[in-house]
């Protein structure tokens, strides 16, 4: 296993990115440039990561209507895992807690706050891939 484990804050002003404590990137991974990667979040194996792109692990509460909602704090932080053989486009904006499953595909400029499992497969001219588009365009 040659996963690597990153304890302790890393701050790349240029061009790399931010990646925060406790990240886990597995074999082969690459983080686009000016990618935001926060704490507890797992990376599988052979991800691509486009430049630009924001993982969020908590966002902020607005559930009371007689306190602003820049005073209220955070909700709980939701680790984020991404699993093997990912692609993800640049501009793509992770919300808390997803899991994205093995062979996604999320295309450029999405949001996502969900992923279906990649439990689908894609066939063209017989050939069979592992791979599925969960966010963009086309999307399945």
């Amino acid at each position: 296993d040659y996963s690597i484990e990153i304890l302790f804050y890393i701050v790349f002003l240029y061009p790399i990115g931010y990646l925060s404590l406790s990240v886990e990137i597995g074999d082969y991974s690459g983080i686009g440039v000016n990618a935001v990667i926060p704490d507890g979040s797992k990376i599988g194996n052979n991800v691509m990561m486009g430049p630009n792109c924001f993982v969020l692990y908590r966002n902020h509460r607005f559930d009371r209507t007689d306190i602003p909602m820049r005073m209220q704090g955070y909700t709980e932080p939701k680790p984020i895992i991404i699993d093997d053989d990912v692609w993800i486009g640049q501009n793509v904006t992770v919300l808390p807690g997803v899991h994205i499953g093995d062979g996604a595909i999320i295309g450029l400029n999405s949001v996502v706050g969900s992923c279906k499992p990649c439990d689908a497969v894609e066939k063209n001219d017989n050939v069979q891939h592992s791979w599925i588009v969960v966010q963009g365009v086309p999307r399945v």
